[in-house]
């Protein structure tokens, strides 16, 4: 039996993970939204590298123009394209820049907007805030959305989810992306059913454009992302811990997310670290 279509907005879609998410979600006819800068870029990037029919993006897809930092745009992205009084079913956020480099020994490598992960979060946040003074405050089955966030491994965990050999490397080289990540993921993983249902925080290795390999390739560790009442977790069960690793390619921690955390489900509360 096939799974239910969802409604499913994203956020940062023109990159690989999120973009890859988009690509099969599209294809398997689930309705899509998407927020970007440049509606065209993202619209030529699925027909491109994705070799999606511009037929399914007609049909199954509507992007918005807009600011990811901007509430009221975000709004916008986050109503069911296919009944404006509801909320789209998941939030699928990918927000995210490159590093630059700077002549700086304690910080050679910095963000432009050094805030950009976590104002996005803001920004959905309070777009939903705004939405729910309207009447729009539940997704079609009356719950609150699901909110799936792209984070990155050496960020916030209790247990160290990076290879021995390269962790003073990666956190002196990724210092300013990872503060960011970090930022996310305290109002991700702070909200209490106030904004969303639950959510599931994603935390690739040191991620590539090589190859996808098959998704059992993919290997996922997990820990509790909420502390209720002093424990981690819900209903008692224990947390394996991160999976460590070097690597993993863009296409498949979006297939993986896809698959395991948008359409099998099961994830919610958890930050699950992917990696080879």
């Amino acid at each position: 039996m096939s799974s239910p279509k969802q409604t499913i907005a994203f956020f940062g879609a023109t990159g690989g993970v999120a973009g890859s998410s988009l690509a099969l979600a599209l294809k398997a006819g689930h309705h899509c939204t998407a927020l970007a800068r440049t509606p065209s870029k993202l619209h030529t990037f699925l027909l491109t590298s994705h070799n999606l029919p511009a037929s399914t993006l007609s049909t199954h897809l509507t992007i918005h123009a807009g600011d990811a930092k901007s509430a009221s745009d975000v709004a916008r992205a986050l109503v069911s394209p296919l009944n404006a009084n509801v909320l789209v079913d998941t939030i699928y956020t990918s927000i995210g820049a490159y590093p630059t480099f700077q002549l700086s020994l304690l910080q050679p490598f910095v963000l432009t907007d050094p805030h950009v992960c976590e104002s996005g979060i803001a920004a959905i946040y309070a777009a939903i805030s705004a939405l729910a003074e309207r009447g729009v405050s539940t997704t079609q089955d009356g719950r609150k959305p699901l909110l799936v966030a792209i984070s990155s491994t050496g960020v916030a965990g209790r247990t160290r989810d990076v290879p021995w050999p390269i962790v003073p490397l990666y956190h002196y080289l990724g210092s300013s992306p990872h503060a960011d990540k970090r930022a996310m993921e305290e109002l991700v993983r702070g909200d209490r059913g106030e904004h969303v249902r639950g959510f599931v925080v994603v935390r690739p290795s040191l991620l590539t454009d090589g190859r996808p390999r098959e998704l059992e390739s993919v290997r996922a560790g997990w820990e509790w992302g909420v502390d209720v009442d002093g424990v981690q977790g819900n209903g008692g069960e224990k947390e394996p811990g991160p999976q460590v690793g070097w690597y993993v390619a863009r296409k498949d921690v979006g297939e993986w997310v896809f698959r395991k955390a948008v359409v099998e489900g099961g994830w919610e509360r958890r930050c699950v670290s992917l990696t080879y």
